[in-house]
C-alpha cells in the first residue's frame, strides 16, 4: 500500500456508518483539489464544481469501502473503513475461505457499478435537470455515473493492491508471486500509457508507480522474501 493505515493520525475525520467505524485522513481531501483546480472561467463556478467533485469523491470511495464491508459483515467481520489519499481500505482481521476472499473483493467494484447505474437511471427521468439546482444535480449524477464505471472497472485490474490484483492472488490460491507481480507490472504499464494518450496525467504517474511496485514485488518473490 502506499499509505500507513493509522487511523489515530492527527487530522482524522471518525465517524460510523451503518455499524462500521469510519475514519477519514486529511490527505483524502487533497486528491479531488487538484483534479478540479485549474482552468480559467467565474471564481464561484469553479469552487462549485469543486464542492461537487469533492462530494463525488468521496461517496464514492466511501461506497466502495461499504461494498467491502458489507461482504465482510455477512461473514462474520467486523471491518473499518480507513479512507486515505490514494483511496481507502476496509482493515478487518480473520480468517476467510478462498470463495469469501473472492465475493469480498469484487462486493467493492460490484457496489460501484450499482451506484453508477443508479444515477444514471435518475439521470433518464423525464425531468429537466439543467433547471433544477442550476444544473448542479446533474452534475453531481453525471460524474457520479462516469466515475464510478471507470474506476470500478480500473480497481478491476489485475494490479496489487488494486482489487484486481488481490482476486488474481485469490484464484491462484496466493501461488506464483513472481507471476503476479509481472502481471501486475506488465498491465498497470499499458494503463498507464492509455490514461497518458487521454490525459490523465495524474492518474498515469499513480500507475507507473504502480508498475515499479508490482515489478519490486515480483523480484523480492524471485529472491525467495514474498
Amino acid at each position: 500500500m502506499f499509505f500507513r493505515a493509522d487511523t489515530n493520525q492527527p487530522g482524522t475525520l471518525r465517524f460510523r456508518l451503518f455499524g462500521f467505524p469510519i475514519a477519514i485522513h486529511w490527505s483524502f481531501w487533497v486528491i479531488p483539489i487538484l483534479f478540479g483546480a485549474g482552468g480559467g472561467g467565474d471564481p464561484i463556478q469553479q469552487t462549485r464544481f469543486l464542492l461537487i467533485l469533492v462530494a463525488v469523491f468521496f461517496i464514492s470511495i466511501l461506497g466502495h469501502e461499504l461494498g467491502h464491508a458489507f461482504a465482510y459483515r455477512k461473514y462474520g467481520g467486523r471491518p473499518n473503513i480507513f479512507i486515505y489519499a490514494m483511496g481507502g481500505m476496509a482493515m478487518v482481521h480473520g480468517h476467510y475461505t478462498r470463495k469469501q476472499k473472492i465475493i469480498i473483493t469484487i462486493a467493492g467494484p460490484l457496489f460501484g457499478f450499482l451506484m453508477a447505474g443508479i444515477c444514471y437511471g435518475i439521470l433518464l427521468l423525464p425531468i429537466k435537470w439543467q433547471s433544477v439546482g442550476n444544473g448542479y444535480l446533474a452534475t453531481f449524477l453525471i460524474l457520479m455515473s462516469y466515475l464510478n464505471v471507470f474506476w470500478s472497472f480500473l480497481n478491476l485490474l489485475p494490479i496489487v493492491p488494486l482489487d484486481g490484483g488481490q482476486l488474481l492472488g485469490h484464484i491462484m490460491h496466493e501461488k506464483r508471486p513472481v507471476l503476479r507481480g509481472k502481471i501486475g507490472a506488465f498491465t498497470a504499464l499499458i494503463a498507464g500509457i492509455i490514461l497518458l494518450q487521454l490525459g490523465y496525467i495524474f492518474a498515469m504517474i499513480i500507475f507507473g508507480f504502480l508498475a515499479y511496485q508490482n515489478l519490486q514485488a515480483a523480484e523480492r518473490a524471485k529472491r525467495g522474501y514474498w
